[in-house]
């Protein structure tokens, strides 16, 4: 298998794989006159798609109906790229002739496309009333154990469940929901909630909860953080969104020492824990949606599982197999 490497060199995405893909820059491709601007539209689908390691992608193949995809590169087409989330927000403004897929909370359509899954529009409305399927759950996690903090430990354990407690007062799920994460709007006030949680009525500016995990939630993490930090005694804030496997190893697996890089107080996943990552305290911070995109040319409106599973086999390896 071929897999290709992606290098973002200031706006530029450079794909390097097998000859004969198409080339995305070639006049040829686009419509330059109205005569081919009607015509179906057409050229080599140039696959993206996370890591192994992406709750993003977990979710996706698996809504999809294509989970032998979840952790396995090899079931792919032979041609595909490998790429973050902003990596493939670059890349469907530049590719005319992508497929990749982002969260919901990632979409803005004045750059670029977002496709409706099974005919129905990507919208918060659409996934709160269940009838946009391609969508998943964004979950947080906590440590076992604070010991390794030493006299620290209970300043530490004090300060993470404040912090999820603030997820789930009505401010901070106000601040979810204009991050773009999908909750339901009501539930204690944070004045209320604050009564019980006696750490963040003192001074806390000498201690940085570190917060990590999944990157598909980094967005959403980064504004939750500074309204916690103003309501819980100015507490630092540190931000290490690596993936949704590192939820668990920084927090109560093999990442988990002070001194690791991946070590955190606070992890998100963007997919369900799985058996082999077990905790005592863990919960949900918001519902998403995973929208497949491209670019603003692409004309095709909708696709199917059936659809998406088929591009990502190779079995669809053309736009224009896709035209009504």
């Amino acid at each position: 298998m071929n897999k290709l490497l992606l290098t973002v060199l200031s706006s530029t995405i450079l794909l390097v794989g097998c000859a004969g893909g198409s080339d995305v820059s070639s006049s040829s491709s686009v419509a330059t006159s109205s005569s081919v601007a009607a015509a179906p539209f057409a050229g080599a689908i140039n696959l993206y798609t996370r890591d192994t390691s992406s709750g993003t992608r977990a979710g996706f193949m698996e809504v999809i109906g294509f989970r032998e995809a979840i952790a396995n590169d090899s079931v792919f087409a032979s041609r595909f790229v490998v790429a973050g989330n902003q990596e493939q927000v670059a890349a469907a403004q530049s590719d005319p002739f992508m497929i990749g897929y982002v969260s919901l909370s990632t979409l803005n359509t004045n750059l670029f496309k977002g496709f409706k899954y099974e005919g129905v529009e990507p919208t918060t409305a659409n996934v709160l009333n269940g009838t946009y399927r391609l969508a998943r759950k964004f979950n947080w996690m906590l440590r076992d154990s604070y010991s390794v903090y030493g006299a620290d430990a209970t300043k530490y354990e004090q300060l993470s469940n404040a912090y999820v407690a603030y997820l789930g007062s009505r401010e901070g799920k106000a601040i979810i929901a204009q991050g773009g994460g999908i909750v339901d709007l009501t539930g204690p006030a944070w004045a209320d909630e604050r009564t019980k949680h006696p750490v963040c009525q003192v001074a806390n500016n000498s201690f940085t909860l570190k917060i990590g995990g999944s990157d598909s939630v980094e967005s959403l993490s980064k504004k939750i953080g500074p309204a916690f930090a103003a309501a819980c005694g100015n507490v630092g804030m540190d931000y290490n969104h690596t993936g949704s496997s590192n939820a668990f190893k920084g927090l109560n697996g093999a990442n988990s020492a002070i001194t690791d890089g991946l070590s955190i107080h606070v992890g998100y996943a963007s997919r369900e824990f799985l058996a082999t990552e077990p905790a005592l305290k863990k919960g949900i911070m918001a519902t998403d949606a995973i929208v497949a995109i491209g670019h603003l040319s692409n004309k095709i409106d909708n696709l199917t599982g059936a659809q998406l599973t088929a591009m990502y086999k190779g079995q669809i390896t053309d736009w224009r197999e896709l035209n009504p």
